[in-house]
């Protein structure tokens, strides 16, 4: 007898899903150099920007462009049907076609304009004497107002969605669903939330990979979809807040939630639309640092008042009880209105009486779980290169992190000459569609080794991951913890390889100090711009003033950080006009404290927060870090559930 019609439907089914899957493979690998080198790849997330247009000498466009008045109002088109680009973006003035934004623009903001994104457009210069050469350098902005009423909209008609299909058992229950799957909330977590739905103060001690982040995600979603009521969470580095938005946001906005990130990293269309959205209270969820609310905190009053405060990783209130925003934050609680706390962390043991009383809990659960399946294997020090062929070579889904996407991308490559198309890099600069893809893959099984930096993230919760190996030293314990345990979330046993070395200590260093310039560094840029302006202005782009400049460890990125930070101090301002971007010097009058401002004091939380865990990583024992890893630390004298 032959194979039955399901098993041959089933067989062939698994030949479509493997040819899909070594078609995506095949053809991300093809476009790895070009994740990596595409100079548009963050246009996406400015604000504004100048650009000149494509395709204008096409179709007597050149006789409209003569007539064009600087400064007239221009309109983009989505064209999806183009044949020659799907991404394609027509400019117009009124009913005539001038041309196009550039391919390379348009691949990244098409995108975004099919996800509601609007922006507006004006002639900036016509370029060219000669009338049969004629160019147009077009200004572009994003329409804020227009992009948070589209956003609203969307969001409204889910949460209308929701409240006519169900009620609040059928809503609570998508909730839990949309968070963490079939998955049940464990005994720890629903105690939590019965403390924290009965109004009291909470404090969560739960250790790594045991579900803290589900506690204020499913509260902040249930009271934002019943009484719009406002969650605000705190972190204790910008780039752990960052990281966690994009997983959080990725679950919470097909619900109507609304997710905005508030710190000093953030650009200025992210940072307009955020101020926009506390100025009406057209929010749900912030995720801020200490430092960003310590500065901003009027800006959560009236209609911005949140009902509920979490302090993730809370025994920072007395780790880094030396950062002001932490010294000061029991004031801030009251300067907030003094919302509901639930304080959230794996290690609490001196930090527990000072994290009960700058938060007034008036309750706590302590989940005593050690997770005995994990495994921490010390590596430090081997051949980076022969060890992961050897520890991959074994059956199971592995992750393989590192700190760079260059790096990321360089050892898939290699990799995959070894394990073929069952390897494959995630990082951010890829397009999102590929980024879903592999973890569509990774999670079926297609996949079974990821290389990535720490983009795959909050998001990517699976259980039977076997192996992850940390390649890179990490920034912070909190980025380490979570990393590490996101191996056996299924209780199988599994393995954290620890890979790093002494070298990655001083890479680690140089990456910080680029982001995140010193003091000395910001006066010496300063002293540089001061000579290089001309009636106190310059015009030149931040590769150029960096290259200028020609100081150690500044690079454009340090460029961009200096200036944002002098910005906020009133030192200079950065703009556009008709002859490009400019950077205007102001004149200053006494001394400016760079201590009391947000994104200089975010960049030393950073350094500070580094330099405590590198000292330990590098130097414990294996035994010491897998116990961090594994189990909560909390006082032993304490009873686990209040």
């Amino acid at each position: 007898m032959g194979p039955s019609t399901a098993a041959l439907r089933a067989s062939a089914q698994d030949d479509k899903s493997s040819t899909e899957h070594d078609d995506f493979v095949e053809r991300a690998f093809a476009k790895s150099a070009e994740y990596l080198r595409d100079r548009y790849a963050s246009i996406g997330g400015a604000a504004q920007f100048y650009t000149k247009l494509a395709g204008v000498s096409f179709e007597g466009r050149q006789d409209v462009i003569a007539g064009l008045p600087g400064g007239a109002p221009l309109e983009l088109r989505r064209q999806p049907e183009n044949e020659y680009d799907a991404n394609a973006i027509a400019v117009y003035y009124g009913a005539l076609q001038l041309g196009f934004i550039k391919k390379g623009i348009a691949k990244h903001i098409a995108p975004l304009i099919d996800e509601g994104e609007r922006y507006n457009a004006s002639v900036a210069s016509i370029t060219g004497g000669d009338e049969k050469h004629l160019g147009v350098n077009v200004f572009v902005e994003r329409d804020v107002a227009a992009v948070l009423a589209a956003r609203d909209r969307t969001h409204a008609a889910a949460r209308t969605l929701w409240d006519a299909t169900t009620g609040p058992e059928q809503t609570a229950g998508r909730i839990r669903a949309a968070l963490i799957g079939d998955a049940v909330p464990h005994d720890a977590q629903r105690a939590v939330l019965e403390r924290v739905e009965s109004g009291k103060n909470t404090l969560a001690l739960l250790g790594t990979g045991r579900g803290k982040s589900f506690c204020f995600q499913y509260v902040a979603a249930t009271r934002a979809l019943a009484a719009n009521a406002k969650t605000l969470v705190v972190y204790p580095l910008r780039a752990l807040a960052n990281d966690q938005y994009h997983g959080l946001n990725q679950k919470l906005d097909p619900l109507g939630i609304r997710v905005y990130k508030a710190n000093g990293s953030i650009g200025n269309d992210e940072r307009e639309e955020l101020f926009a959205a506390l100025r009406d209270g057209s929010w749900d969820v912030v995720l801020a640092t200490p430092e960003f609310l310590e500065f901003h905190c009027e800006a959560f009053s009236g209609p911005s008042a949140p009902q509920l405060l979490v302090v993730d990783e809370a025994h920072h209130l007395f780790e880094s009880r030396h950062r002001p925003a932490y010294a000061h934050f029991r004031e801030t609680i009251e300067r907030l209105g003094r919302p509901q706390v639930l304080a959230l962390t794996a290690t609490a043991d001196e930090a527990f009486r000072k994290i009960v009383d700058d938060l007034a809990i008036e309750a706590w659960v302590i989940d005593p779980t050690v997770r005995e399946n994990l495994r921490v294997v010390d590596a430090r020090g081997k051949n980076k290169e022969a060890y992961l062929a050897d520890v991959l070579a074994e059956p199971g889904k592995a992750i393989v992190y590192t700190n760079s996407r260059t790096e990321a991308t360089k050892i898939a490559q290699g990799l995959r000459k070894r394990l073929g198309n069952e390897v494959m890099f995630y990082h951010a600069g890829m397009p999102a569609h590929e980024r879903h893809d592999t973890e569509r893959f990774f999670r079926e099984g297609a996949l079974r080794v990821v290389v990535a930096t720490s983009a795959f993230g909050e998001g990517i919760d699976l259980p039977d991951v076997r192996n992850v190996v940390l390649y890179h030293l990490n920034f912070d314990f909190a980025e380490f913890n979570q990393q590490a345990g996101r191996a056996g979330r299924d209780g199988a046993p599994a393995a954290v390889h620890l890979l790093y070395g002494e070298k990655d200590r001083n890479i680690n260093d140089y990456l910080i100090d680029l982001d995140a310039p010193s003091l000395g560094t910001l006066r010496a840029i300063y002293r540089g711009l001061r000579g290089l302006a001309r009636d106190g202005v310059l015009r030149m782009g931040n590769a150029d003033l960096a290259a200028t400049l020609d100081l150690d460890k500044v690079r454009d990125r340090t460029v961009a950080a200096a200036l944002r930070i002098f910005g906020d101090s009133g030192l200079a301002e950065t703009g556009e006009d008709d002859d490009g971007r400019y950077v205007r010097l102001l004149e200053v009058d006494g001394r400016v404290d760079m201590e009391r401002n947000e994104r200089f004091a975010e960049g030393q939380a950073t350094r500070e927060s580094f330099a405590l865990f590198a000292s330990m990583a590098l130097t414990a024992s294996a035994e010491t870090l897998e116990r961090i890893i594994n189990r909560p630390i909390y006082p032993s004298r304490v009873q686990l559930l209040r």
